[in-house]
C-alpha cells in the first residue's frame, strides 16, 4: 500500500493553530536538508531524491500581482476545474538535474484564500548543488514570499541489504537528535513524529512536532525518509 502525507500536512494546515513560528524566516531550509543527508550517508545510505518546499495562503485580491510575478518567472501552464484554477510554472535546470515548480492555486469559491507553492526537487546532493538550491531557494523566499510562509524540507535514501533497517532508523534519531512524540509500526512500515533542535528553518507543529520519519524495509527497496517538520513525499 503506498503511504502518502499530502493529506495530514492539509489537515494540519486546517488546524493551523498549533504552528508555532521558530524563526523560520530566518534559516535556511537548505541547509536543514543538508544536515539531513550528511546522517544519512554517514550510515552507509545513498539518496534517492530531496524536495523544498515552501508554501502560503495569499489572498485572491492580490492574484493580479502574484501573476504578473509568475509571468516573469516563465511560461504559465493553466490548468481549470470546477473547484480551482492552477497556474504552474515549471523550470527545469540541467546543470544539475533539478526541478522548480511554482503552482498558483486559486479556488473558485471567493471566499476561501489562494496558496502558493514552490517546490525544488532533484536526486543529487553535493556542496556545489547545495549552494545552488540554497541560491534558487533564497530568490524564490523574496520574490514571491512573507516571513509566513511554511517550508519543509524532504529526503529519501536507500540501503541494501547489508544494513539493518532497524538500526539505521535508530541510528538516525540519536545523531539528529530526535525526541520522539509518536511511533506507528506494522509489517514494513516504522513511521515516528519528534522534535529536533537541529534542524532550524521549518516551523514547529503540534506538540511541538518539527521531524517525521519513515522507514520501509523489506523485498529488497528499503528505504528511509526524512522530513522536516512533516514528510510532504510518498515513501
Amino acid at each position: 500500500m503506498k503511504h502518502y502525507l499530502a493529506l495530514i500536512v492539509v489537515f494540519i494546515m486546517l488546524i493551523g493553530n498549533g504552528l508555532e513560528s521558530q524563526g523560520a524566516g530566518i534559516a535556511e531550509v537548505s541547509e536543514d536538508l543538508d544536515r539531513m543527508y550528511t546522517v544519512l550517508e554517514s550510515e552507509g545510505t545513498e539518496l534517492l531524491s530531496f524536495e523544498i518546499t515552501i508554501r502560503e495562503a495569499i489572498s485572491q485580491d492580490d492574484l493580479e500581482a502574484y501573476l504578473a510575478d509568475l509571468d516573469e518567472a516563465g511560461p504559465i501552464y493553466e490548468q481549470k476545474t470546477d473547484k480551482a484554477s492552477k497556474f504552474i510554472v515549471h523550470t527545469p535546470h540541467k546543470q544539475y538535474s533539478i526541478d522548480e515548480h511554482i503552482l498558483l492555486v486559486v479556488p473558485t469559491d471567493k471566499e476561501y484564500q489562494a496558496e502558493l507553492i514552490y517546490t525544488i526537487s532533484g536526486s543529487d546532493w553535493t556542496d556545489k548543488v547545495h549552494h545552488y538550491v540554497q541560491d534558487k531557494t533564497a530568490a524564490a523566499e523574496s520574490r514571491f514570499f512573507t516571513q509566513d510562509a511554511t517550508k519543509f524540507a524532504c529526503l529519501k535514501a536507500g540501503f541494501d541489504d547489508k544494513i539493518s533497517g532497524g538500526i539505521l532508523f535508530q541510528n538516525v534519531m540519536e545523531k539528529l537528535d530526535v525526541q520522539p512524540l509518536t511511533n506507528m509500526q506494522d509489517n514494513v512500515y516504522t513511521t515516528t513524529t519528534g522534535h529536533t533542535t537541529q534542524l532550524k528553518a521549518s516551523r514547529s507543529l503540534a506538540d511541538n512536532m518539527n521531524i517525521q520519519l519513515a522507514l520501509h524495509d523489506g523485498n529488497g527497496q528499503s528505504t528511509v525518509t526524512v522530513g522536516t517538520p512533516i514528510i510532504t513525499t510518498e515513501y
